[in-house]
């Protein structure tokens, strides 16, 4: 099985922004770790495009590269990549897409592989188009009546009155956070507003709810959904949002953890081409946090893959290509507490499981 892995911002496709730095770190991490799980299915090969400009020789990547199991493909600019990216998807027997929603990235490269007749993982066309717009997402879910931020398309002046301040700005289809803004009062909204200009309708308002920020993941397949034990994530609002990586597992009650997974399981019946590696971001409420809230649902891999493979001994790259039905469920080292960083980085901390079973 032959596999091509394009993660969009290292692939070379685009030129990069000061501001993508944080994002091509992030994929730089998943990339990583999602090649050397592939390379540790026997008779698997991978082929990736990388940009030139980055370092990609661990000393597994160089073992699998002279043993002509993984392909690097360097990428100079993007229209050699764009070329090279259809010509892998026509050879590939599985092409797997990272890339984030802004600009209907992950849409448009996800089509282009099915077109050139690729077997693509992850959710379909369908589901990624819903859910990588934050406002399509919000009357899915409100008319289905699954709980989720109450939230107001920014379109003129009456925003302003519909909103609760303190209000999030957010784009639609941003991701990372990117864009994201923290506004205190109506009469910052009112400042703000004129520089939005024609392209308001692209960015939605919701108030800033006290509570917890979670995230999990579904690994769904047909007929099946494996739900993956919440973490907790840490973000920043000194300067702006900024998202600090997080912890797996989170510390929570066990009744609190299936709430989370009943609302996950309505939305994934809801909406069932949500197949493969899907992220949901959770706010619990301090006000009900026995009331879980969907914040986002991301139709792609996330960041904390990175921090997921390390609790379990099963390979999630191999259930993911391979589809998850054909294997027995997943087993999770509960007893760990994995700290990952935005950057991919983790640390291992098992003194809190130890103290535990002590009491």
């Amino acid at each position: 099985m032959n596999v091509f892995v394009s993660e969009y911002l290292c692939s070379g496709a685009c030129e990069l922004s000061q501001e993508d730095a944080s994002l091509l770190t992030e994929g730089t991490a998943m990339l990583d770790a999602v090649v050397t799980d592939l390379l540790s299915i026997p008779d698997c090969t991978v082929t990736v495009c990388i940009r030139e400009s980055l370092s990609f020789v661990s000393d597994v990547f160089l073992q699998a590269e002279h043993l002509q199991r993984l392909q690097i493909l360097r990428v100079t600019n993007s229209e050699e990549e764009q070329a090279l990216f259809d010509r892998a998807c026509q050879t590939a027997d599985v092409a797997w897409i990272i890339a984030p929603e802004f600009d209907g990235l992950l849409v448009s490269r996800t089509e282009r592989a099915l077109q050139l007749g690729a077997r693509v993982v992850g959710p379909d066309l369908k589901s990624i188009q819903l859910t990588a717009d934050k406002w399509k997402l919000f009357e899915f879910l409100s008319e289905r009546d699954l709980p989720t931020i109450p939230t107001v398309l920014m379109q003129d002046e009456l925003t302003a009155l519909e909103a609760s301040f303190p209000c999030l700005i957010k784009h639609r289809f941003g991701a990372g956070g990117l864009g994201w803004e923290l506004l205190s009062k109506a009469e910052n909204w009112l400042k703000r507003r004129p520089d939005f200009g024609d392209q308001s309708s692209d960015y939605i308002v919701q108030p800033f709810l006290s509570g917890s920020s979670l995230s999990t993941v579904v690994l769904a397949d047909v007929g099946r959904r494996e739900l993956f034990p919440p973490g907790e994530q840490r973000v920043s609002w000194e300067s702006g949002f900024a998202y600090q990586g997080g912890v797996i597992p989170a510390k929570l009650e066990l009744d609190v953890v299936d709430s989370i997974h009943k609302l996950i399981s309505r939305v994934c019946e809801q909406l069932p081409g949500l197949v493969g590696y899907v992220g949901f971001d959770i706010l619990l409420p301090d006000a009900d946090p026995m009331k879980p809230l969907i914040v986002e649902v991301n139709p792609r891999l996330t960041t904390s893959y990175v921090g997921y493979r390390q609790l379990t001994l099963d390979n999630l790259a191999e259930r993911i290509v391979n589809g998850s039905s054909c294997y027995s469920a997943l087993k999770w080292e509960l007893e760990r507490e994995i700290e990952f960083q935005p950057d991919g980085s983790l640390f291992l901390n098992q003194s809190r499981s130890l103290e535990e079973k002590k009491q």
